[in-house]
C-alpha cells in the first residue's frame, strides 16, 4: 500500500513538472508569434500562478520578489490618479509579465533551459523569414521600409535579435555537436539585424558579444571581433549606402535630445512617484514635445513612469540580482549561463542609453526567460540574499 502511494505521488509530481515545462515552452513560442499571444500567455500563467498555492509560494520565494510585486501595485493607483488610461493598461501588463517571469524562474531547470533556448533559435529563423517577406513586399514601393517581423516595431525586433545572437553563442558552447546549426542561426539573425536598420541594436549586439567572449576567456576571439567591428564601422562610414540609416544619424540624435528634454521637464514636475506607465506620451502632449510612447532612455523612462521611489526599488532589486550573479560566479555554479546573463544585461543597458525596448511583453519576457537561469542550482545562495526566519515546527511551544 505504501509503495502504491509513493508511486502515485511520484506520478503526480512528474505530471506537475511536465505541465510546468509545457507552459514555459508554450510561453516561449508565444513570444515569437505576436505581442497579443505573448500578453495572453503571460496573463494566463500569471492568473494560474496566483490561484495555485504551491506555484505561488515557489514564485514568491525568489529574493525580494514580494518587494518588487508590492511596489508594482503603486503604478495602478498613480496612473488612475492622473487619468493615465494607457498607463493603467500597461501596468496590468507589466505586473503579469513580472509575475510570469517569477513563475518561470521558480520552475526552471538546466534541461528545460536548454530546450527553451533551442526553441528560441528555431522560432527566430521563422521570424527572419517573415521579416524578409515583409522587406521584399515593400521594396518596390518603399525601399527604406524597416521590417518588424512579428514584433510590432523594428527596434523591438532588433532588441530580440541582439539577445538571440547571444543565445546562439551560448548554445554553440554548451552543445558542440550542433554548433553548425547555431552558427547558421546566428547568421540568419545577423540578417534580421541588418534588415531592421537599428543602430542601437547593432551597438548593443557588439557590446553583448564582446562581454560574452571576454567572460568566456576567449581573448583572441574578442580581439578579432573588435577588429572586425571596427572594419565594418569604417566600411559603413566610407560607403553609407551599405547601411542607409547612418545618413540620418543627426536627425535621430536631434529627436533623442528633444525627447529627453521633455522627459526631464515631466520628471521635475512629478519626481517622487512619476505619473504611471507610458507617462511620456502624456508629457509630450502637455509640453508639445516629440510625440512617442517612451523616453528613449531606460533611466529617464523609469523616472518619468515610477519616479525616484521606483528607481530605488528597481535599483535595489537589480543590485540583489547582481549579487546573486556574482555569488554564482564565485561558487562556479553554471558558469556559461552566468556569462549569458551578464552579456544579456550588458545588451539591455547599452541599448537603454538611446532606446527603451525592454518594457514590452515580447522583449521583456524573452529577457526574463534568459535570466531565469539565475535560480538553477542556487537555492542556498538565494537564502543568503534574503535570509528568513526558520518556520516553527507544528505543535512546538515557546517557553516564557
Amino acid at each position: 500500500m505504501t509503495e502504491q502511494i509513493q508511486a502515485f505521488c511520484g506520478r503526480r509530481l512528474r505530471t506537475r513538472e511536465e505541465a510546468d515545462a509545457l507552459a514555459v515552452l508554450g510561453l516561449t513560442v508565444s513570444v515569437f508569434l505576436s505581442v497579443y499571444t505573448a500578453a495572453a500567455a503571460c496573463a494566463v500563467i500569471a492568473v494560474a500562478t496566483m490561484m495555485d498555492f504551491e506555484r505561488r509560494r515557489k514564485a514568491l520565494s525568489s529574493p525580494y520578489a514580494r518587494l518588487l510585486l508590492g511596489f508594482l501595485l503603486v503604478p495602478f493607483f498613480v496612473s488612475a490618479m492622473y487619468n493615465n488610461m494607457l498607463g493603467l493598461l500597461a501596468s496590468f501588463g507589466l505586473y503579469a509579465v513580472v509575475l510570469c517571469g517569477l513563475y518561470v524562474r521558480s520552475v526552471m531547470t538546466r534541461r528545460l533551459f536548454a530546450r527553451v533556448l533551442d526553441l528560441c533559435c528555431q522560432c527566430s529563423v521563422g521570424c527572419f523569414a517573415v521579416a524578409l517577406v515583409q522587406k521584399l513586399a515593400a521594396l518596390p514601393v518603399s525601399p527604406e521600409y524597416r521590417p518588424v517581423s512579428t514584433f510590432t516595431n523594428a527596434n523591438y525586433y532588433g532588441a530580440v535579435v541582439e539577445l538571440m545572437l547571444l543565445v546562439c553563442l551560448y548554445r554553440a558552447v554548451t552543445n558542440r555537436p550542433a554548433r553548425k546549426w547555431y552558427f547558421l542561426t546566428a547568421l540568419v539573425n545577423l540578417g534580421g539585424l541588418y534588415l531592421t536598420g537599428s543602430m542601437s541594436a547593432a551597438v548593443a549586439s557588439c557590446a553583448g558579444i564582446l562581454v560574452f567572449l571576454t567572460l568566456q576567456h576567449r581573448r583572441r576571439l574578442a580581439v578579432l571581433f573588435c577588429i572586425g567591428a571596427a572594419a565594418a564601422l569604417v566600411l559603413v562610414a566610407c560607403f553609407p549606402v551599405l547601411f542607409p540609416r547612418v545618413e540620418s544619424v543627426d536627425v535621430a540624435w536631434g529627436q533623442r535630445f528633444a525627447i529627453w528634454e521633455t522627459a526631464l521637464r515631466a520628471i521635475r514636475e512629478h519626481p517622487l512617484l512619476g505619473q504611471g506607465a507610458v507617462a511620456y506620451h502624456m508629457a509630450a502632449i502637455r509640453y508639445g514635445g516629440y510625440l512617442t510612447y517612451h523616453s528613449h532612455n531606460l533611466l529617464l523612462d523609469i523616472l518619468i513612469n515610477f519616479g525616484f521611489s521606483g528607481l530605488l526599488v528597481f535599483g535595489f532589486y537589480a543590485w540583489q540580482q547582481a549579487r546573486l550573479l556574482r555569488l554564482r560566479f564565485c561558487n562556479r555554479i553554471g558558469q556559461t549561463s552566468n556569462v549569458l546573463t551578464a552579456a544579456a544585461l550588458a545588451c539591455v543597458l547599452v541599448h537603454g542609453v538611446t532606446d527603451v525596448t525592454v518594457f514590452w511583453p515580447q522583449t521583456g519576457m524573452l529577457l526574463l526567460l534568459l535570466l531565469s537561469s539565475l535560480s538553477v542550482g542556487a537555492e542556498f545562495l538565494e537564502r543568503e540574499l534574503e535570509p528568513r526566519p526558520a518556520a516553527v515546527p507544528a505543535g512546538s511551544r515557546l517557553r516564557p
